[in-house]
């Protein structure tokens, strides 16, 4: 009910609202079996058959939406559903409609016909869940290269915890896949499925629990985004071209370069926690297409690593100060620039190649 009425991230929290709501359901089916309800009431005996085809496509989406802050047309995602129908046509025509003794039976192992095809949809929805798992694993990923050109500090905005939910689901598919395997060459039958199902009911908890903490995703500029994506695909086929059609020649870039540090130097703009790509871009007096376009072509980095080397190098200039000993380290380093003690150490080590306590003694 939260994720439904969750104004920020809305149409993506609705999408994952129904997620949760398609998992939920099948955590009740398995008590249902599990504990043998179905002898006293046989009629829900394979409703939720088709909803492992879900997850993945659903994760998939919501992902997606997250990311672009906008909606998807069912024209463009219908596809994925496909095989979930198909699963639904399947269990119409072999489970749902028959009688109560059947499905028992079917549950109990006693046909001595099993279903056509069980086999290949049994392996099915691990191998199907695991690929869509790679898909959202790669939005993410792109996602991460996205803001890194956009924004100082990511630490609010980032998708971590949809990579690891993603990784969790993963493992979950794993054992599940695991179990099919193990039962197909083992003379005894293992039951793990009061391990799948405890891990996915965590698996829910986590998601309603971080997924309400992720704030609403900015929307930049339309020739932003359109730089970015440029970006990622360069960077994806390991190819550093200049921008087509930018504008912008080799003697403007190398002047608004000029420009572009001597502010940096002079006004220390990256002492702004929040600062932006739009924010530097209206201090240099250019667009955010040819800023980005600046910093990724002329300096070899992307917005986020440009700033946060500024912010690393304010803190050893602060720390070689004989009156930084009064200081902690976080005091200086949110003084620079940094949001979080955790990004500011992970930022530190990677450009000096040493934390920020050693370095402090070293100075010392």
């Amino acid at each position: 009910m939260l994720l439904f009425t969750k104004k920020a991230n809305h149409t993506a929290n609705v999408v994952l609202a129904a997620a949760i709501l398609a998992l939920s359901l099948d955590i009740f089916h398995s008590v249902y079996i599990i504990f043998e309800y179905y002898l006293g009431n046989a009629h829900f005996v394979g409703i939720t058959f088709a909803f492992p085809l879900l997850y993945g496509p659903i994760f998939y989406i919501y992902a997606k939406l997250i990311c672009s802050n906008s909606t998807i047309k069912f024209d463009k995602i219908y596809f994925h559903f496909i095989p979930f129908i198909l699963v639904v046509f399947y269990g119409i025509v072999f489970v749902y409609f028959e009688s109560p003794e059947y499905k028992i039976s079917l549950v109990k192992g006693e046909l001595e016909n099993p279903l056509p095809g069980i086999f290949f949809l049994d392996y099915l929805k691990p191998i199907h869940g695991i690929i869509y798992v790679v898909f959202t694993l790669r939005v993410v990923i792109e996602f991460d290269k996205k803001i890194k050109n956009s924004f100082s500090n990511i630490e609010k905005i980032n998708l971590n915890w949809l990579r690891y939910l993603a990784i969790g689901l993963s493992i979950i598919w794993a054992i599940v896949l695991l179990s099919y395997i193990v039962n197909t060459i083992s003379d005894k039958e293992v039951q793990m499925d009061h391990l799948i199902y405890l891990a996915a009911s965590v698996l829910i908890y986590s998601i309603g629990y971080l997924s309400l903490r992720q704030p609403q995703i900015i929307t930049q500029p339309k020739e932003t985004l359109e730089a970015e994506n440029k970006i990622i695909k360069e960077e994806n086929t390991g190819i550093r071209k200049s921008y087509e059609k930018s504008g912008l020649t080799n003697t403007e870039a190398k002047g608004h370069l000029d420009n572009l540090l001597q502010i940096m130097e002079t006004k220390k703009p990256y002492l702004n926690n929040d600062l932006t790509l739009q924010d530097l871009a209206e201090l240099v007096s250019i667009s955010t297409h040819n800023l980005s376009e600046i910093i990724n072509t002329q300096l070899e980095r992307n917005f986020y690593d440009f700033i946060n080397g500024y912010r690393v190098k304010e803190v050893q200039r602060r720390l070689g100060n004989k009156d930084s000993d009064i200081y902690s380290l976080l005091a200086i380093a949110l003084e620079s620039g940094f949001n979080s003690k955790s990004s500011f150490n992970t930022t530190f080590k990677k450009h000096t190649g040493t934390t920020p306590s050693q370095y402090r003694e070293q100075t010392n």
